[in-house]
Parts: C-alpha cells; structure tokens; sequence
C-alpha cells in the first residue's frame, strides 16, 4: 500500500454563533445599564442646577447688600419692560423713590447690581434660565404706629415713599423701622400672613426675598404653594421640594431673603447708619 495516501480530512464544524434569544438577553443588559447611566448623569445635572441657582440667589443677596450700602437704599424691582433695571414710579436712581410695582411681582435689578449672567434682554437668570425674581419691602406705615416702623420723612397724614427703596427716608427714620408686608410661610395662604404653625418668618423680619421657579419655572406647571410666590402679594412660600402629586402640587421653587437685622448690620458696619 502506497504511503502517499492521505489520511482522510477531519470533519469541520461550523463556527457556533448567538441565538436570538442570546442576542435579546445582552440587548437588554446594554439597555439597562445604559438607563441607569443617564438617569444618573440627569441627577447629577439637576443637582448642580440647584446648586448653580442657590449660589447665583446668595450672589444676588450680596449683591443687593452692597447696593445698599453705596446708594444708602434698596433697588427697586425691575418690571418686564425695564430691561433688567430700577423702574421708578417717581424718584430716581440716584436717591431713589417709589417703585413703579405696586406688588411684589419684580424681578431683580440686575443692571443696577451687577448681577451676571443675564439675558439678551438683561434680565437676571437662574441656573435653567428662567428669570430670577426680587421683591422689597413696600410698607409705608402712618407716624402714629408703635414701635415705628418705616415712616416717611414727611408723612403726617399717609405714607408717600417707602422707607427701605428712598436714602432720605432710610436715614431718617433710623434703626428702629422693620418691615411690615414681606412675609414667608412653608405653604400657600388664603391671606397676607402665615397661618399658625405655618411661618418661616414674620412681618416684622423680611427686607427683600429673591426667588428662582425651579426648573418647571417655564413650563407652567405651577401649583398651589409655587403659584403663591408669583401672583404679586406679600406672601412667599420656602419649603422643601415637592412631587406633583403633593397636596400643594408640584413644588421645586428655589426662595432666599434678606432680613432686616442683616441689612441695618451692614448699614451700620459701614456707617452709613445711624
């Protein structure tokens, strides 16, 4: 027998691939972890818009402080056609005045504090760009009320300029002059204070709260306790954030105020009081 007879070949066995059920099983494990990945990449997001928004609140409380201390006042609120300024219903930027809002539905003045960023139109921004708001003290108290509180210079028979947004009156009226409107409670009122068990704050202790809508701010999702700090009174709402399904509603509203002892501190530290 012939030694250059080949040995017959060894079968060969296809390569084995993944079945379809194989395939659906990583498609799911890759879609998983995918989620989860960005569900928390979006956390991570939103928790730095929040942080962003708070530092860009106390930013603006500094802000307004130091405005205080040069101009010897409060700024008014800008309006929606004041280009992110002061808007005065009479006054001045220089000594200031009376403000063109008769409600606390301003935004802030970031023109005349310099705040950044802002928007094409000047107007102060929060972290989700929404439009950050500003209220201040309007109250203007009769001369007979004790302890006084705010009085005009020449008021003797109805307030004329508030006390917090004119220099002269300011100075005037001294360190013994609180406010009396600014309120902020940990839900939504029926009236101009907090109902018992409900305050943050009294009357007697808010100069001036700034505000940001949250991340809904532009979408209109706003419920009860968020609609309260955007319909124009006196009454603001601080409270932890809540989900749509809360008895008050949806809730991520971002507040901060300045307390009158705060502002007479720093008025008096750099002696533009008493």
């Amino acid at each position: 027998m012939s030694r250059s007879r080949r040995a017959p070949l060894r079968a060969r066995h296809p390569a084995r691939g993944f079945t379809l059920t194989e395939l659906a099983v990583v498609l799911a494990i890759v879609g998983l972890l995918l989620g989860s990945m960005m569900l928390t990449f979006s956390a991570q997001v939103e928790q730095r818009n929040l942080a962003e928004t708070q530092r860009r609140l106390d930013q603006a409380k500094e802000l307004l402080l130091a405005f205080t201390v040069v101009r010897g006042r409060l700024p008014c609120p800008a309006t929606t056609t004041s280009n992110g300024d002061e808007s005065f219903s009479s006054g001045n930027a220089t000594s200031g005045g009376t403000c063109t809002l008769t409600t606390h539905n301003g935004f802030l003045p970031a023109a005349a504090i310099g705040f950044s960023p802002v928007d094409s139109a000047g107007y102060a921004l929060d972290a989700w760009n929404n439009r950050i708001r500003y209220a201040v003290s309007l109250a203007t108290p009769v001369n007979s009320q004790t302890p006084r509180i705010c009085r005009p210079v020449n008021d003797t028979t109805a307030p004329v300029v508030p006390h917090f947004t004119q220099r002269d009156n300011l100075r005037a009226n001294g360190l013994d002059c609180s406010p009396s409107d600014l309120v902020v409670c940990t839900e939504a009122q029926a009236g101009t204070s907090c109902a018992a068990g409900q305050s943050a704050t009294n009357q007697n202790t808010v100069v001036a709260v700034v505000l940001s809508t949250g991340k809904n701010g532009a979408l209109g999702l706003a419920g009860a306790n968020e609609t309260e700090n955007t319909d124009g009174d006196a009454v603001f709402v601080y409270r932890p954030p809540d989900p749509s399904s809360a008895s008050g509603g949806e809730y991520d509203d971002l507040t901060a105020w300045i307390p009158v002892g705060l502002l007479y501190g720093r008025l008096t530290a750099a002696g533009v009081l008493p």
